[in-house]
């Protein structure tokens, strides 16, 4: 997935599921903990993964569950211990709705979902050779235009534009956390 789909698709569970549990939207610094998990997995592996060897892909050690718990509880632990034990939740959601949205990704293009880096290094992922980091993205961006040019890309970029709009739609609703107005 790319990284605006993991961050919209995070923000409306998390924000829904905030609302459900406590009747509130998410503040600030809920909001800005949503984001930095919604992206923790590719910000650890991408660099680590593609602009070198110490991981063998972009999808491995920090999207792997035996990664994911650990980090997570210790967020929780440390926001929970800081008196800001949402800011942990929040931070946490954030990362768990990234890993299935990478899991069935592959699907939404009509592919077979990818299960195997869950349990990374105990199941092994498809390697992937270093590259330049910034080229591979490219190359990434142009698949993903050629794709954008299918029927299936076609319908891709529908369901896409219905999550970010329904994201932005609750975002306002929300009051527009990390952006609050001027007084």
């Amino acid at each position: 997935m790319w990284p605006w789909e993991h961050l919209a698709s995070g923000y409306v569970v998390y924000s829904l599921a905030n609302r459900a549990v406590g009747g509130k939207p998410p503040t600030g610094a809920e909001a800005m903990a949503l984001t930095v998990g919604t992206q923790f997995p590719d910000l650890i592996d991408k660099p680590l993964g593609w602009g070198t060897s110490v991981l063998p892909s972009g999808i491995s050690l920090a999207h792997s569950l035996l990664c994911a718990v650990p980090v997570s509880l210790t967020v929780i632990a440390l926001a929970r211990h800081a008196g800001v034990r949402k800011v942990g939740i929040a931070f946490a959601v954030g990362y768990f709705v990234h890993l299935p949205g990478d899991v069935v990704y592959p699907m939404a293009l009509g592919g077979e979902p990818h299960l195997d880096f869950l349990l990374w290094p105990l199941l092994e992922t498809s390697a992937s050779p270093p590259a330049s980091i910034t080229g591979h993205v490219w190359h990434l961006l142009a698949q993903f235009f050629d794709l954008l040019a299918t029927p299936t890309g076609r319908r891709y970029a529908v369901v896409e534009l219905a999550v970010l709009a329904t994201a932005l739609g609750v975002w306002l609703l929300d009051g527009r956390p990390l952006f609050p107005e001027r007084q």
